[in-house]
Order: structure tokens, then sequence, then C-alpha cells
């Protein structure tokens, strides 16, 4: 891993690779860059050099104070600054879950750094309404951290990722699962209200670079239905990819199949588009 310190926060990420293709990993709710190790470890070195982004307040990124610190502008904003940072431009850009809306709140702010955009089980860009009759904000998010607090106080690591980890070691699963209990309050409050209030619609339906949404026809968190409506969102030609029998993570269920429609994207489906 490596530390940044950007211009309000110091960020964790993890590197890999050397190669010239470049891609920028982002990931989710209460996850943390570790959630991406497998993939970066199965994309060949020689070829692709990587990075997974610790957002603010997740692993060993800092945790700035308030709530209001912690939202989908904040952690595009920090990606922003960080390749910025490193000099990098013309890559991929990859986010998970709420991983999603951050890199499609990236994707509409930056346009001219991405070759491509890869949605994993994304977030809808245009958020979420609290349904007539439902507990107000407040309430659903004190209800939602009364309930994690009880989980962990049964040893549980936290409910967000609904995988098996059935291609990731024990160790991997251990060390994501202490990342997520160690995910302060604040930042999951300021990252679930944020993914309610985003409303990005209106202008990713005109994104210029290749676009993929990608998913396990099993997620419970974020069925196929919703997915396919994010879908329809995006640019006419925007690609659709799902595995059967994969729920809400296939970084951790099919990593070396994630990574390889990684590879397909950026080899072939991205090359053929700016040819046509």
């Amino acid at each position: 891993m490596t530390l940044a310190q950007l211009s309000k926060v110091k960020l964790e990420y993890f590197p890999h690779g050397k190669g010239p293709e470049r891609i920028v990993f982002i990931h989710g709710f209460q996850a943390s860059a570790r959630i991406w190790n497998m993939v970066q470890a199965a994309l060949p070195a020689e070829r692709y050099s990587s990075i997974a982004i610790n957002n603010r307040g997740a692993g060993g990124s800092e945790a700035p104070p308030d709530e209001a610190d912690f939202s989908v502008p904040h952690f595009a904003a920090d990606a922003f600054e960080l390749v910025t940072r490193l000099g990098w431009t013309d890559f991929t850009l990859v986010g998970h879950s709420l991983g999603g809306a951050t890199a499609a709140q990236f994707a509409v702010d930056h346009p001219d750094l991405l070759k491509g955009l890869v949605l994993l089980d994304p977030a809808d860009p245009d958020g979420r309404t609290l349904p007539p009759g439902a507990p107000s904000m407040d309430e659903m998010l004190d209800r939602m951290m009364a309930g994690r607090r009880e989980q962990q106080a049964r040893g549980g690591g936290g409910d967000g990722i609904d995988a098996s980890g059935a291609g990731a070691n024990g160790e991997l699963m251990r060390l994501l699962a202490e990342d997520m209990r160690n995910a302060p309050e604040r930042r999951l409050r300021g990252s679930m209200r944020s993914m309610f209030d985003i409303r990005l619609g209106e202008r990713v339906k005109s994104l210029p670079m290749p676009v993929i949404v990608v998913g396990g026809d099993a997620d419970a968190l974020i069925p196929v239905a919703n997915m396919l409506a994010t879908w329809a969102k995006y640019p006419a030609g925007t690609g659709l990819h799902f595995w059967h029998g994969i729920g809400h993570s296939p970084n951790l269920d099919c990593p070396a199949e994630l990574a390889a429609l990684l590879e397909q994207f950026i080899e072939k489906t991205i090359p053929a588009r700016a040819a046509a």
C-alpha cells in the first residue's frame, strides 16, 4: 500500500503492475480497496498498471471529522486529485456499487481523462428516494447504525457485501471484514445519504467514452431490474454483461473472470469504438 497526502485528506491506495494500460478501481459503501486485490493480481502485470483507492474513512485513509465530509462528490474529487498527482490520464475507471456512482461523478466531471468506464453492480446515478410512509432519512440511518453495532457485537463484520468470497482466500476476507468493522459511522452515514441524493442521470447519458455495466444476476442488493434501469440511463451502445449465479461482489466471487472482461473491454471494445 501507498499513502498520498492530498489537499484535504491523506489517502491510502494499492498499486499493482507496471504496464502501459492504466486502471483505477473505486470500492463501494462499507468495503475497502482490498475488495479489488484479486482482480488486480489477475491482470497481467507487464501489460497493466492499476491502483485501488481507499476512499476517505476506509482502510488506512484519513477520516475527516464530519458526516458531511463523506459523499460521492468528495470521493470523486479525492480520486481526481490523486490521479492528477500521479500524472495519470487516458485510463479506465472501474467503480463497484456506491463506487459506481463515484465513478459516474468522476466521469461527468472529467471525461477527458477517461478512455473507458466500467460500472460493477452500480448504484443508480439518480440516487434513491424514500417510499411514502417510510422513516425519515435520519431515522433510517439511526436504525441502520444500531443494527450494525448489534451485528458487530455478535462478531459480524458488516452486511454491505453479500459475497461468499468464493474466489477469495480466508485471510483476504478476514482483512476486508476488519476494514468494514473499522469504518467510522460518519463515513457510512454520509455515504448513504449521498447515495440517496445523487442526481446524475441527465449528465451520464451524454458521456463520450465507452461504458459497460457489469454485474451478477443473483445480486440481492442491486437486483437485475435495477441494473437494467441504470444501464438504460447511459449512452446508446453502453455494454451489458451478467454472470449467472453471482451476487453483489464479482470482484470477490469471480475475480479472474472480471479481470478477463476488463482486458477484453480495454484491448478490444475501446479500440473498436475509437475506430468506428
